[in-house]
């Protein structure tokens, strides 16, 4: 017998059930059944398809160990939309709404799960806006985008040479290289 049923009371009424942990694409055959005392009765067979597979699910987590130049963050996958998950990680950049077709971002494996991901190569004092990203063999889907701003460091800063030396004067000065994120 099989265990593929469900059970919704008793008594002469309509009665509506829910299954659950179907097959994405997958056709399925359904009877309804009643059973009294001289035994059980079906009702007429009925098929119907699932849907396709859907894109994947994820949740972005928010930056964590933010440095003038780097930071932390990734996702956990929810869903694999029924299909296989072929990469995750996360995108970043300094405009809203960054996607993989940027060279930002990390790969941090595949499958369904929570995922870490460290986010290298930024400037101090700069606002980035992160979103964490999962693909399946129907496309991409992103998380909610997350933002942070990197810390803020001392200038650079080189001297220049003394020139026009005289008795009681020189001509010196600097060159800022680097204002470390700040003006």
């Amino acid at each position: 017998e099989l265990e593929t049923k469900t059970m919704n009371g008793a008594g002469m009424e309509d009665y509506v059930a829910d299954i659950l942990g179907l097959s994405p694409g997958t056709k399925y055959f359904i009877r309804a059944y009643a059973i009294n005392s001289d035994g059980v009765g079906y009702g007429n067979e009925i098929t119907f398809e699932t849907l396709s597979q859907s894109n994947a699910t994820v949740t972005t987590n928010a930056p964590s160990e933010v440095t003038s130049s780097s930071a932390m963050s990734g996702g956990n996958v929810i869903s694999d939309g029924g299909a296989e998950v072929t990469g995750r990680g996360v995108v970043w950049s300094i405009d809203h709404n960054p996607t993989i077709s940027l060279d930002t971002k990390t790969s941090d494996g595949t499958g369904v799960g929570k995922f870490t991901s460290a986010i290298i190569g930024l400037a101090p004092g700069t606002t980035y806006y992160v979103r964490a990203y999962v693909t399946n063999t129907l496309g991409t889907s992103y998380g909610e985008e997350v933002s942070f701003t990197t810390q803020i460091v001392k200038p650079t800063v080189s001297t220049i040479e003394a020139d026009e030396i005289t008795q009681t004067s020189a001509k010196v000065g600097g060159n800022v290289t680097a204002t470390g994120g700040a003006e």
